[in-house]
């Protein structure tokens, strides 16, 4: 782990409430997908800092992003007063939420935000051309509240090992919603991945979440534990 200096590049909305900030990647620095990182910004009364997944792939060169659900806090509002150009402290990297395609298959379990360190492991193994056979089973509100959609999209079109499935929990049938609907259960994981015995399962998510899909895994699925990674991801 290093602490550097860097610069705040621009931000980039996702969705309603959702937005990616980017900095400068000064180099000298590697990480590895799924990881994460500490950044400290300015406050009212002293420093602020927080712990933020990359929601980038080591392969995309020359920034650190992370993706943030904004709310009223302080430090939300610290980062919407960031300018171009504007000097942060950061320590890194952090983890060990780590995929690059050691294990034949995995299986990637999220609700939410909690998607951002998947975006970045999903990535790198699209980028590097792993062989590794993915899945995705990502739970969202809405059809609306799908973070890196179109991202996620352009990774499957282009890597045949990569399978995606989206779920939505807060909403009627949208016309034309082709997803799945109700939250991740038992029966739904066994319908997207019916080789889940034989995957690595990675689960992220907020708190109640992590545990409820923990719990499915390994109590109703009878999956040992070594074969379920997972991060929560409190406060986001």
């Amino acid at each position: 782990m290093k602490e550097i200096k860097t610069v705040f590049q621009r931000s980039l909305p996702r969705t309603e409430g959702v937005i990616s900030f980017r900095f400068d990647d000064p180099g000298g620095i590697a990480f590895r997908p799924g990881q994460f990182f500490e950044l400290f910004l300015p406050g009212d009364g002293g420093e602020l800092a927080h712990y933020f997944s990359f929601s980038n792939s080591p392969t995309e060169k020359g920034y650190f992003e992370f993706t943030k659900r904004m709310s009223s806090s302080a430090y939300s509002r610290a980062l919407l007063e960031l300018r171009p150009g504007d000097g942060v402290r950061m320590k890194l990297p952090l983890g060990r939420f780590i995929f690059e395609g050691r294990e034949p298959k995995a299986a990637f379990l999220s609700g939410g935000i909690g998607i951002t360190p998947i975006r970045s492991i999903c990535r790198y193994l699209t980028d590097t051309g792993s062989d590794s056979k993915i899945s995705l089973l990502y739970s969202s509100r809405t059809d609306r509240d799908i973070v890196f959609r179109e991202d996620f999209e352009e990774m499957a079109g282009r890597n045949p090992n990569l399978s995606l499935f989206y779920t939505l929990t807060d909403c009627s049938r949208p016309e034309g919603w082709e997803g799945l609907m109700g939250q991740i259960d038992a029966a739904m994981v066994r319908k997207t991945i019916p080789d889940y015995s034989e995957r690595i399962f990675f689960v992220c998510g907020p708190p109640g979440m992590v545990k409820a899909m923990v719990a499915i895994l390994e109590e109703e699925l009878g999956l040992p534990s070594e074969k379920v990674k997972r991060e929560n991801f409190a406060g986001y």
